[in-house]
């Protein structure tokens, strides 16, 4: 077989980054032939495989599979499951040497087809025979039920508890589902990947970040049984995105600013930034940063995981790990302008040896920082870099010139993916995303313990009942959420790390547990609310409650979700153990800066504990200072608890807002935007007004047209009222109205009490767009660089890169 190195050359030639031909092992056909064989990774046409359902479990996401001539029993709802789906696509009609597609000369038989899904196989270059003798009645039933089971998967569903081991059609244990969100309501039928938060501190709303293969949805789940999906940003194609959300306090402004960061493998948009803050209304795409125009992972540092706040005294980093730069090494950047990242950091090499595909990190305050950092201060900066062969721990005290303090690796690694750490940051999580497959074995999770950072030891191995492949997963308090593919949702319970233990699980693939890439891609768990959000490539987006939490050692909260104070009090916080009193228990709690900042209380941390059998409420105090500014309005800063000892978990709320009450003001209200355009094909669009800087008492203002205006567009509504306590952002609609001549523009204005900056918008009417249907992004240019990579896609078709000896293959994400 030829090598790989002359198509890369004119990947180079293409100008393609030369870290692409790494990437072949994903977007790669699997071959099925009637006289094949189910072993290997039937990823050679010299070497296809028999069974469309074997072929499916070896590929990888992107993957796609080519049915040679033949005919082929449909005898099982996974082979079924596949050929209609689309999570693997499956195209029949191909010769059997070179696969070489003609429907005409290479009839590919389906035999067993259930009726319903004749057609929609036919226009696949299938032909079919609806023929079921031979099925016996238990097969029969068998494939009815699991059928019933994939079409749950396409249907929207709301407050379904688990009772007896099921939540509907989904096996389930200690987890029940609020809202199942299907892709066809997030944005076409596509496929999901990526999952994160966002708790906009301006009005208390909670929304679900939610990657897909074409963009990237936001849903509004504040009422979580009423899901509304506010906006999809659309994205280039592709298997791979990853999302991260920022928030900072704009003194200037008096609101919270927020943005989603979101990367994408395989593809050449760049980071796109979105901007959240004209929400519940919409988002847009705020700007896209082409400094690496593909990126496998995205990850902030240094910010606190259910608000996206910088944390006390830290500085806010992006890290893209994966990128198509120096070898798919992690580099960082600044965000001193979060819609203009500044390079700060990249590896001087292009070794791809560097690969970074996954990264996390925490801040470390405890005697490591100067036992065993190089760089640290009052504080060391400790990434960790999941790189395929090993993990590696870093040093990032400085950013600009992190310093590797170790590399790991354990037996059977096949592929180092991801992981996380425990909140007593002593104990690292790893996954691997390949061994249930290389090896054989059930769901691997691996523990390390993680005291000496220059000599991480291998703690303890968790072991799932079935062979569903581990893929991300995070911690809160003593619970490890994982997202476990075809299992769904496993929530570990992590009390004691050296025995982890299953807690629960909600399967959001019922079809099988498999070790194949379906199913569930990721999960967050640090919502304010507690409510859990799981992505499914195959189905959309779940929100879940997590009931494991009821233990008999109890569970801790803070009394209250919000605290208000006065400048130069003390303020006592309670916390309250419920639902359980068994055995000695403790909890650390940390105050974390806002809008106020260290200079408006004294930073205040330590543990509480509760002996066998109590049951009070322990408190305790933050000092309030006082400043010499007069005519504050109010502070916001935040406590949280966190690293429960003893089995007791953490509930609703571990986090709470303490407001420092400063001069009552109902704030202002303008414009979020000064301009929008009308055409004649898109004659109607919204306008966003905002409430900043107070909330005290009802604003109302009131939308003017002057008579030119008027005469121009409708608005609807025409006054707008905020409530008491009430911020955030409210839309108003403009409609062209119907026969309204071109090339002209006319105002909008405001007319209140309490106006902002703001107070007009230019309305410009223009004949049509023009705009032509949206291509898919992943298109291939013209010219000659176009034609070199037409034939480097090409040959990749019919090629395998050599794999160097004791090296993994890369995983899938």
């Amino acid at each position: 077989m030829k090598s790989l190195f002359p198509l890369c050359a004119l990947f180079a030639l293409a100008t393609l980054p030369q870290w692409a031909c790494a990437h072949a092992e994903h977007d790669k056909p699997r071959y099925v032939a009637e006289n094949g064989e189910d072993k290997g990774r039937c990823d050679k046409p010299s070497a296809p495989c028999k069974t469309i359902g074997y072929a499916a479990q070896q590929a990888s996401k992107g993957d796609n599979i080519l049915v040679a001539a033949g005919s082929y029993a449909i005898e099982d709802v996974n082979t079924l499951f596949y050929l209609i789906s689309n999570v693997v696509p499956v195209k029949g009609g191909y010769s059997t040497k070179q696969y070489k597609r003609d429907t005409n000369q290479n009839p590919t038989r389906l035999v067993g087809v259930p009726p319903e899904y004749a057609n929609e196989l036919a226009e696949k270059g299938f032909t079919i025979i609806v023929d079921r003798k031979g099925m016996d009645e238990a097969t029969s039933m068998q494939l009815s039920t699991k059928m019933d089971a994939v079409e749950e998967m396409r249907r929207k569903q709301l407050n379904v508890n688990c009772t007896n081991g099921v939540a509907g059609q989904f096996a389930c244990s200690n987890i029940d589902l609020i809202a199942h969100v299907p892709l066809n309501e997030l944005g076409g039928n596509t496929q999901g990947n990526d999952i994160w938060g966002h708790y906009d501190l301006n009005d208390g709303r909670e929304y679900a970040l939610m990657g897909l293969r074409n963009g990237t949805a936001v849903v509004d789940i504040t009422t979580p049984d009423d899901p509304q999906v506010i906006s999809r940003i659309p994205g280039q194609d592709t298997t791979w995105r990853d999302i991260k959300v920022l928030q900072q306090f704009s003194a200037s402004e008096g609101v919270w600013k927020s943005y989603a960061y979101v990367t994408a493998d395989n593809a050449s948009v760049g980071l796109q930034i979105i901007d959240l803050n004209e929400l519940p209304v919409r988002a847009t795409l705020a700007s896209t940063d082409t400094t690496d125009i593909s990126a496998h992972n995205i990850y902030l540092s240094n910010v606190d995981y259910s608000t996206g706040v910088p944390l006390p005294g830290l500085q806010p980093f992006l890290h893209l790990a994966g990128s198509n730069r120096n070898g798919g090494s992690f580099n960082t950047f600044a965000l001193t302008n979060p819609i203009d990242p500044e390079p700060v950091y990249r590896n001087a090499s292009n070794a791809r040896a560097n690969y970074s595909h996954d990264v996390a990190s925490m801040a470390v305050f405890d005697e490591r920082k100067d036992s065993q950092c190089t760089n640290a201060s009052d504080y060391c900066e400790i990434l960790f870099d999941f790189n395929e062969n090993d993990v590696r721990l870093w040093d990032k005290t400085n950013n600009q010139a992190p310093i590797e303090l170790s590399r790991t690796s354990y037996p059977l690694a096949s592929y180092v993916h991801s992981g996380w750490w425990s909140e007593d940051k002593l104990v690292m999580s790893v996954h691997d995303e390949l061994d249930e497959q290389s090896y054989g074995i059930n769901t691997t999770l691996r523990f390390f313990d993680i005291s000496d950072f220059t000599q991480p030891v291998l703690l303890s191995t968790y072991t799932g009942p079935t062979r569903a492949i581990d893929h991300n997963g995070f911690v809160r308090g003593n619970r490890y959420y994982m997202s476990n593919y075809e299992r769904g949702l496993t929530v570990l319970d992590i009390s004691n790390p050296v025995t982890p233990t299953d807690a629960g699980f909600f399967d959001t693939y019922p079809v099988s547990n498999l070790p194949a890439f379906n199913g569930a891609w990721g999960t967050y768990p640090f919502l304010p609310s507690g409510l859990i959000l799981v992505s499914d490539i195959n189905s959309g987006l779940y929100v879940v409650r997590d009931n494991t939490l009821t233990v008999a050692q109890g569970s801790l909260s803070f009394s209250a979700t919000e605290y208000r104070t006065d400048e130069g009090s003390t303020l006592t916080v309670t916390v309250s153990r419920i639902q359980g009193t068994s055995g000695a228990i403790s909890v650390g709690y940390e105050t974390r800066t806002g809008s106020a900042d260290s200079a408006d209380f004294a930073m205040t941390s330590g543990r509480l504990t509760w002996a066998d059998g109590e049951s009070e409420s322990k408190s305790f105090s933050i000092a309030i200072n006082n400043d010499a500014f007069d005519n504050e309005t109010h502070e916001l800063l935040f406590v949280r608890l966190f690293d429960p000892q003893g089995g007791a978990t953490l509930i609703s709320p571990s986090m709470a807002s303490v407001v420092i009450n400063g001069t009552a003001s109902p704030g202002n209200i303008g414009f979020t935007t000064t301009a929008i355009t009308l055409t004649e094909d898109m004659p109607q669009g919204e306008v966003v007004l905002k409430r900043a800087g107070g909330n005290e008492g009802s604003v109302s203002v009131e939308l003017v047209l002057n008579d030119a205006a008027s005469q121009a567009i409708t608005l609807e509504p025409t006054t707008l009222t905020w409530g008491d306590q009430e911020s955030g952002n409210k839309a108003v609609t403009v409609t062209r109205r119907s026969g309204t001549s071109n090339n002209r523009s006319v105002s909008l204005n405001l007319a209140g009490d309490h106006l902002g900056t703001n107070t007009q918008v230019s309305v410009t009417l223009e004949g049509a767009s023009g705009n032509e249907p949206t291509r898919n992004a992943s298109g291939g240019g013209g010219g000659a660089a176009g034609l070199l990579l037409m034939l480097a896609l090409t040959g990749l078709l019919w090629h395998r890169s050599r794999k160097a000896p004791g090296t993994a293959e890369r995983g899938s994400e």
